[in-house]
């Protein structure tokens, strides 16, 4: 196992692993996510592809049970169909300080039977000394990358919202998402020690939350979001079981691309009950020309 507490970049072989039917509709099961899409489509939800490659990672990298994540940015280069094997390699930088928390930063590739690369996800963990320091993470949104052409308005920023999602958390979600992703964080799992985080109880996998708005972009842009999704996200607060969770989203910007157009979308995911926004950020997909 490699400990957080390093300072040197450190590369990691993360093996192969079939992406099998079963494999897919159990992961669709824990997240509760019931469209037929993907197997419409036959591939692999991007969101199941980089949980089970985090938590392949989590198997080789040493976390402290209470740390949590922060930042996610997927992005899909290929679409991964059922039945492909696939390899993947993390890159894991060098623990940093800052202020009461400890950050790690991960890239995560993963390629596919062919050795190109199928989709690239980064990840930011924190290690958080004291509750206060929660409050200064949800004061941070995410931002859209710089340098972007694209432009407000057009034909699709025009269209109606995004289909929202509903969905209320239970702790049995919690254990299937565990076991199908590989992240056993008892943060998540183990009542007893999660009395005594900051969060004073049980919470979601934060990945599990985001596969609510995943669901969302499918359910609108269908076999296009499986075979160009990405999301850059911000996690501003967690769901806890019994938590009813829904998403938002609107198309907010089109640019063109040699393939079509590309599509930037505002997604949100929030607790309506306490007014608790739970993620924040954007998803992009291409549409092809027809």
């Amino acid at each position: 196992m490699v400990s957080l507490d390093r300072q040197e970049r450190l590369e990691l072989d993360l093996g192969s692993w079939q992406v099998s039917e079963e494999f897919v509709a159990a992961y669709l099961e824990a997240v509760g996510d019931g469209s037929p899409v993907c197997f419409e489509h036959r591939l692999a939800p991007p969101l199941a592809l980089a949980a089970r490659g985090l938590g392949g990672l989590l198997e080789k990298l040493e976390l402290p049970p209470g740390a949590i994540h922060s930042v996610q940015e997927i992005e899909t280069k290929q679409p991964v169909p059922f039945g492909a094997e696939v390899t993947a390699q993390a890159v894991v930088g060098p623990s940093r300080r800052r202020g009461g928390m400890e950050l790690l930063a991960v890239n995560l590739s993963l390629q596919d039977g062919k050795g190109a690369t199928a989709l690239e996800s980064k990840s930011t963990v924190l290690v958080l000394d004291r509750l206060s320091e929660a409050t200064a993470i949800s004061e941070r949104p995410a931002r859209e990358e710089k340098g972007s052409t694209a432009k407000a308005g057009g034909h699709y920023a025009q269209a109606t919202a995004l289909p929202g999602v509903t969905r209320t958390v239970t702790q049995a979600q919690l254990d299937a998402y565990a076991e199908v992703s590989g992240d056993r964080n008892p943060l998540h799992l183990d009542a007893a020690f999660a009395a005594t985080t900051m969060f004073g109880g049980i919470i979601a996998h934060g990945m599990l939350t985001l596969a609510f708005i995943s669901e969302m972009m499918a359910l609108k842009f269908g076999r296009a979001w499986l075979e160009t999704g990405g999301l850059k996200v911000r996690f501003k607060g967690a769901a806890r079981p019994g938590d009813r969770v829904e998403t938002r989203g609107n198309i907010t910007k089109e640019e063109p691309v040699p393939s079509g157009m590309r599509l930037t979308c505002s997604v949100s995911a929030h607790e309506p009950e306490q007014g608790q926004e739970l993620i924040t950020g954007f998803a992009t997909v291409e549409l092809k020309n027809t």
